[in-house]
């Protein structure tokens, strides 16, 4: 059937017909083929392109990496990675503190735990403190206590001479610790 439709076409019919059927051919194999494979590599063109965009964001963080490293060491020192009792943070506190002020040679008359704020990363822990010594020496003590590695601070005092003694003060204060919670710690906390 075919071959006499053709057969029954002039030469110029035939060429026309040829190409129309070439035409047509073509655009199945576009629409069939070519399309749907060039949609694929132009999504994964799109794909390519957005990790390489994620790979070199994440090399220019890799090259901060030993600075951070450097810093987190810097800072281990502070961080508690176990999960300590607050009675055992509180003695450990305590005792620096007896120390400093041994150190100073302040007397010591009360030191007594006070509170405990628990808070996101960190945990403080407060100490009321009674002393007595010389204003030189309490001074000392509590330039001390603010400039010790275990991150404490006063954060409040009070100030009196003492009766019938010359250069001698009783003071009250209030000193905190810091206490730095690394995230496994809390998240260890948090199962329990």
């Amino acid at each position: 059937m075919i071959q006499k439709f053709i057969s029954n076409l002039s030469d110029n019919e035939k060429k026309i017909f040829y190409m129309t059927v070439l035409f047509v051919l073509l655009a199945c194999f576009d629409r069939l083929f070519l399309g749907p494979v060039l949609g694929k590599l132009s999504t994964i063109d799109n794909e390519i392109s957005i990790q390489e965009q994620s790979v070199v964001r994440d090399l220019r963080f890799l090259t901060y990496k030993d600075k951070i490293v450097r810093e987190l060491k810097t800072f281990e020192k502070y961080i508690h990675k176990g999960q300590k009792d607050d009675d055992v943070i509180n003695a450990d506190f305590l005792s620096v503190v007896e120390r400093l002020a041994t150190k100073t040679k302040v007397n010591l008359v009360k030191s007594n735990p006070s509170e405990i704020k628990h808070e996101k990363d960190l945990d403080k822990y407060y100490a009321n403190l009674d002393c007595v010594g010389t204003l030189e020496d309490v001074l000392t003590f509590m330039h001390e206590i603010n400039s010790t590695e275990e991150l404490l601070k006063v954060v409040k005092f009070n100030m009196s001479p003492k009766r019938g003694v010359e250069n001698t003060v009783n003071v009250s204060m209030s000193v905190v610790k810091v206490a730095i919670n690394s995230r496994e710690t809390k998240e260890i906390a948090a199962t329990k």
